[in-house]
């Protein structure tokens, strides 16, 4: 009887690969990230990567895949063994837009995932350029403006039609760039008059003067070291109470069916590096709030955020495969004791 017991216990641990899960890691995990380098996404998982490599006692490499919004690295990670050694990171709104968009046929309750930031996305300007939000508006109504953003379906262009809508601009035109951080270079060289980002991705041009930031999707404004302070959607567009609701996070992934036991070990790594003072500073320097979501609160932002992001990508016309088709409800009829029955065991 003892045998049987010890022999349950010990397949319990094995991973897919063969390897146990009481010995990881052995090896060097990898996060592969949606986006480039520098990029909203790529700046603000490396410092929660980085002190989770601190407790784990391992380093764990970054690896960049830009493509469809995230969907090149998310097919790529799932094509691997879920063994704890192949992650995955990338913004939540380009996440949840994956399966509308007709990328990759993936959703939240196919993987585990830890939340360490939010954060707004903001329009951004050269200097000067416009002197108010009423008249930044008025120049894209115009359409006579281009607008970058880090690719369709990501998070800030998801913002960005929400904003739009609101405030009545129609048939923008839209300039793709590798990640966020490359868009509000973009708006530097004079490459577009405009850029919806991750703000964090651009906060250090804002710091310099380099850019302005027309409004911030969030509900309070954001003051910069300088002192400037940068407007909140709410105070400057009547009827944009939604909006900030629809900010995003920027998740660490890993397959829904690893074992156990090394999920546990990663979640232990992310509330310690959570606590640590480091990454309250990087937060408070990038503009960003702390999140701290994993386990169920995890799966409940991103069930909720894609119901969000689902339908406001359909409403504004992008959608290449309806949400209704894909059985994902509308903010309205979200109910997360109906979502959650849909993870698979």
């Amino acid at each position: 009887m003892k045998r049987v017991v010890l022999l349950a216990l010990t397949v319990l641990l094995v991973c897919s690969s063969g390897v146990l899960a009481s010995d990881w890691p052995s090896r060097i995990p990898v996060v592969t990230v949606g986006f480039s380098a520098g990029g909203g996404t790529d700046t603000a998982v490396r410092p929660i990567i980085a002190k989770m490599s601190e407790y784990l006692g391992t380093t764990i490499n970054v690896v960049n895949m830009p493509g469809a919004s995230g969907g090149i690295a998310a097919s790529e990670v799932l094509q691997r063994k879920p063994d704890g050694y192949n992650l995955y990171a990338t913004g939540s709104g380009p996440f949840v837009g994956l399966r509308v968009f007709d990328y990759v046929d993936t959703d939240w309750t196919d993987w585990v995932s830890w939340h360490p930031f939010s954060g707004p996305a903001g329009l951004i300007a050269k200097p000067g350029a416009y002197e108010s939000f009423d008249d930044a508006m008025e120049a894209l109504r115009s359409g006579n403006c281009n607008v970058g953003i880090s690719g369709f379906g990501a998070g800030p262009h998801v913002l960005a039609e929400v904003l739009f809508g609101v405030a009545g601009v129609s048939d923008v035109n839209y300039v793709t760039f590798d990640s966020c951080h490359s868009a509000a270079v973009g708006v530097i060289a004079g490459e577009v008059e405009f850029a919806m980002i991750s703000f964090s991705a651009g906060v250090d041009f804002a710091e310099a003067n380099q850019i302005e930031a027309v409004v911030l999707t969030s509900f309070e404004p954001y003051k910069l070291a300088n002192g400037k302070e940068l407007p909140a959607v709410v105070d400057v567009l009547e009827g944009s109470e939604h909006i900030p609701l629809l900010s995003e996070t920027w998740p660490i992934f890993i397959r829904r069916d690893t074992p156990q036991p090394i999920i546990d070990k990663l979640t232990e790594a992310f509330v310690w590096a959570m606590e640590q003072p480091e990454i309250a500073e990087f937060a408070a320097s990038q503009s960003l709030n702390i999140a701290g979501y994993y386990g169920e609160e995890a799966d409940r932002f991103l069930s909720m955020h894609e119901a969000g992001y689902a339908w406001a990508i359909h409403n504004a016309g992008l959608a290449q495969v309806s949400p209704d088709k894909l059985g994902i409800s509308t903010i309205d009829e979200w109910d997360w004791e109906v979502e959650k029955q849909k993870i698979k065991k």
